[in-house]
């Protein structure tokens, strides 16, 4: 199975962490033995994986690559679902902004699952999950959505018990469906291997994507 964006790699130990940037970027002591990354939006050749590493403070956040031989498993958002919670956790907001997505999609033919800190917590088991987190939810697209669909889909998160942050991601490019949503333009931030752009139509990057977005 080939890592995806937005997947949690289980890696063989720290050292399999490779820094982006410089050697200054690397991690603080972590532990010994196995631990966690996500699979970030980025470029990278040959056998490796683009990842991103969670510190234990909300800001410590590092960019780097692992091998694919020193990647031990792979939790996609699709498999995470709220039993995987610990029981005492599962009263903390982002957790029950979960309960409520699980109840509004189940029998929806979309593919869809929790990433950010509760995707995290429920691929690990670390506790990453704060009173203060929202629920990263990521909506994997392979076909155009109607407009209808996508409005629906807002207005049901929208109306959650917390705040429910979507993310759509097409074969190409992943966009808010908040900002699909309430945009008066027609124009969207896409969010690719490559960059941001704006664009017309996420389902049709190659040749709907326009000018260079400044955004980091």
């Amino acid at each position: 199975m080939v890592p995806q964006v937005h997947d949690l790699v289980r890696l063989r130990s720290q050292s399999a962490f490779l820094p982006a940037q410089s050697p200054s970027a690397r991690l603080p002591v972590m532990g010994q033995g196995p631990f966690w990354a996500v699979v970030r939006r980025g470029l990278a050749g040959g056998q490796l994986v683009p990842i991103g590493v969670r510190g234990a403070q909300r800001h410590e956040r590092w960019a780097g690559y692992a091998r694919m031989s020193d990647v031990l498993a792979i939790h996609r958002p699709e498999e995470l679902r709220l039993h995987l919670a610990q029981d005492r956790r599962r009263s903390l907001p982002a957790f029950q902004s979960l309960q409520f997505i699980e109840r509004g999609l189940a029998g929806a033919d979309l593919n869809w699952g929790p990433g950010g800190s509760v995707g995290y917590e429920l691929a690990s088991g670390v506790p990453a999950v704060r009173d203060s987190s929202d629920l990263d939810l990521v909506i994997f697209a392979t076909e155009e959505l109607s407009r209808v669909q996508m409005l629906g889909l807002w207005q049901m998160c929208s109306s959650g018990p917390g705040r429910i942050d979507v993310l759509v991601e097409t074969p190409f490019c992943g966009f808010s469906l908040e900002e699909y949503a309430t945009t008066t333009t027609k124009m969207l931030l896409l969010r690719t291997a490559q960059g941001h752009v704006l664009g017309l139509d996420p389902w049709g990057m190659s040749d709907k994507c326009s000018e260079k977005a400044e955004v980091s």
